[in-house]
């Protein structure tokens, strides 16, 4: 189908203006960001566009470094396919309230998002699809909204490559539907694959911050004003903020990009009042998968976008750069992990000594180490395991009950303070066990609060089945003596928690000790006998431990102890986790709690198993200028903890001793 040319003509359908010498007033952020570009042992490329003024944008002052460089888009390529579906949505051609059906050969391949794990029949408008698309970067939903786009121009592909070209996004070109990354090789070539460039993502990222607010421009890209600050608020809400995570006065819609060796991160800031003030765009290229002190070369990514995202903030604030202070992430025995003592707050320390313990589970005299493991704390994000094992165990003992319908209403979104699913549009219907898997793998607050409902239902007194687990627990292995469960999570302001009480770093341990050997983790071929004991030594049903760790290996971009984890792209070590909150800081969260499995690879006989619990003490207002601070000081354990095993790739077995703070 041949598509029509734009209709007008506007500064914004012209090509992406060649960036000259810093301006003046951008000259501060030029050597700021340069400065932490280069400390990178990768390729960084970027381009950042300020806003701020009245000038066209052809003459608007712009920053970066290699912005021209023609680089594989991942997922940073479904804002363009975003904008071009609105596009069609604001001609009429397509209706956000169409229903699409998720299949089951739409899973086969899917790394990214979060329905790969939920039953196929699932079906979501093409508004949810696209809001999915955008929080979890979901690629079953990213197939489907090609899908709508193919409906009405015949040619999904051929329609978003026109749309770009309208727009001046003239070294973009949209190669793929659904890439697969998970088939590809670290060396992979980039010639088949969608690509761009940093200035073409920051060109487009301006005008659609423009756009928000002003008709011509909104007219330039298609669309309508209330359209493009439609598509502003889905970027708002990804499920993992990396520009704005070290951010307060300053907030970011961003998308993220993740490939093998690639990272990327495009995104606008805006002021209190949602105005755009600067387009975003890095790209991170060659990232190597280990550094040479063993942190995972991803982690370094990380906290590189979220310097930037810093940088950019006290530029419009018109503070003095500051360098941020990242804790390193270097192989360490967590016996020799050091911290610093904080101010406290509340009772509560912003820094300070992280309560934790591990062991590893080894034929052999095993390594172990704790910090005050018989410190109580709150569940605070442990409450979810709890009532996992004990919804499995029942579900044990009557099937039916993981197959009962939960739907999820306009109401528990409401009620929702985290979670993919809170922003979605309509009622949602899942099996009981596909949205306890939502809850473990991404704290959907809406899908706990949906459960909850079933379970009343069927008269299940879920705080009374949980300590029913820790009390066969107790009899079993070692008595979990700070294990106490009080209540229900309160409906106000969810978590998806599920559960609250407390608990020890110590007792946590000896759970999941419990819950991987009933899983048989350790001992594959003995689990999977014909007739495995169903409640053996352990407390644990066999049965019940199985479905849990498969909720508990399917989380959704892991923090906590696994967030420092070596592995690139979809190739991890192994591990078991349930989703935390470290990296979307909400005020219901009174701490972070995590858990962690982890074994090294290949399993055979002898497999070691390591097991850790940490509680990391809530930070204050004042000391939230660095939402990333849980999910590293935490992911610094967990790599400890992973080296520690016999075998581990990269193994340190006299690790440095590194300061965390």
């Amino acid at each position: 189908m041949v598509h029509s040319p734009p209709p007008t003509s506007h500064p914004a359908a012209s090509p992406a203006p060649q960036r000259t010498s810093p301006p003046a007033g951008l000259s501060d952020l030029h050597s700021h960001v340069s400065e932490l570009v280069a400390q990178q042992p990768f390729a960084v490329h970027w381009q950042i566009r300020a806003l701020q003024g009245a000038a066209a944008p052809q003459t608007r002052a712009s920053i970066g470094q290699g912005d021209a460089a023609q680089v594989a888009s991942f997922s940073t390529r479904k804002v363009s396919l975003l904008l071009a579906c609105l596009a069609l949505v604001h001609r009429g051609d397509v209706d956000l309230d169409q229903r699409l059906l998720i299949t089951e050969e739409m899973r086969e391949g899917v790394q990214a998002g979060i329905m790969k794990n939920l039953a196929p029949g699932v079906e979501l408008s093409l508004e949810d699809h696209l809001r999915q698309m955008m929080i979890s970067s979901d690629n079953i939903c990213t197939q489907l909204v090609f899908e709508a786009i193919a409906q009405a121009t015949g040619d999904s592909l051929q329609w978003v490559n026109d749309y770009c070209s309208w727009i001046g996004m003239h070294a973009t070109l949209h190669r793929e539907i659904f890439p697969r990354s998970g088939d590809l090789a670290w060396h992979h070539s980039i010639h088949q694959m969608t690509v761009t460039t940093p200035r073409d993502q920051a060109w487009l990222l301006e005008l659609l911050g423009r756009a928000a607010a002003d008709d011509a421009v909104a007219a330039a890209l298609h669309l309508s004003p209330s359209l493009c600050r439609f598509a502003v608020t889905l970027m708002r809400q990804i499920h993992t903020p990396l520009l704005g995570a070290l951010t307060t006065a300053v907030g970011f819609a961003e998308k993220n990009g993740r490939g093998l060796r690639s990272l990327s991160q495009v995104g606008l800031a805006l002021d209190p009042q949602d105005t755009a003030v600067a387009a975003v765009a890095v790209f991170a290229e060659q990232i190597p998968t280990e550094l040479p002190t063993g942190r995972p070369g991803r982690l370094a990514v990380y906290e590189l976008f979220a310097g930037i995202g810093r940088a950019v903030e006290q530029w419009h604030m018109r503070q003095r750069p500051t360098q941020h202070s990242s804790p390193s992430l270097a192989p360490q025995r967590s016996e020799n992990l050091e911290t610093t003592h904080g101010e406290t707050t509340h009772g509560e320390t912003t820094h300070g000594p992280i309560p934790h313990c591990w062991k590893v589970l080894a034929p052999s005299t095993p390594p172990q180490g704790e910090e005050a493991p018989a410190t109580a704390h709150p569940l605070s994000g442990a409450g979810k395991l709890l009532a996992a094992l004990a919804i499995a165990e029942a579900g044990a003992e009557d099937p039916v009950l993981l197959r009962d319908p939960v739907t999820i209403t306009a109401e528990d979104r409401r009620a929702a303070a985290v979670g993919p699913l809170r922003t979605h549009t309509g009622e949602l219907t899942l099996c009981l066990a596909d949205a306890l898997a939502l809850v473990i793998a991404t704290s959907d607050a809406s899908a706990a609060l949906a459960l909850r409902r079933t379970l009343k239902r069927r008269r299940m007194d879920l705080p009374a089945a949980a300590e029913e687990v820790i009390g066969r627990v107790s009899q079993s292995l070692q008595t979990l003596e700070r294990t106490v469960i009080t209540a229900e999570e309160d409906v106000h302001d969810a978590t998806g928690d599920l559960l609250t009480g407390r608990s020890s770093p110590g007792d946590l341990v000896t759970l999941l000790t419990a819950l991987a050997q009933a899983g048989g983790l350790q001992n594959p071929a003995a689990s999977s006998a014909p007739h495995p004991p169903q409640r053996p030594a352990t407390g644990i049903s066999h049965t019940a431990a199985e479905q849990v760790l498969g909720w508990m290996a399917g989380v959704f971009e892991p923090t906590g102890l696994a967030y420092g984890l070596p592995g690139y792209g979809p190739r991890r070590v192994p591990q078991w986790s349930v989703s935390g909150l470290e990296l979307r800081a909400t005020p219901a969260v009174r701490g972070w709690t995590s858990v962690l499995i982890t074994r090294q690879d290949p399993v055979g006989a002898g497999t070691s198993l390591a097991v850790a619990a940490a509680h990391l003490p809530h930070l204050s207002a004042a000391g939230q200028n660095s939402t990333l601070s849980p999910a590293q000081r935490l992911g610094a354990l967990g790599l400890g903890v992973y080296r520690a095993l016999p075998g581990a790739a990269g193994r340190t077995d006299q690790p440095a001793r590194e300061r965390v703070t």
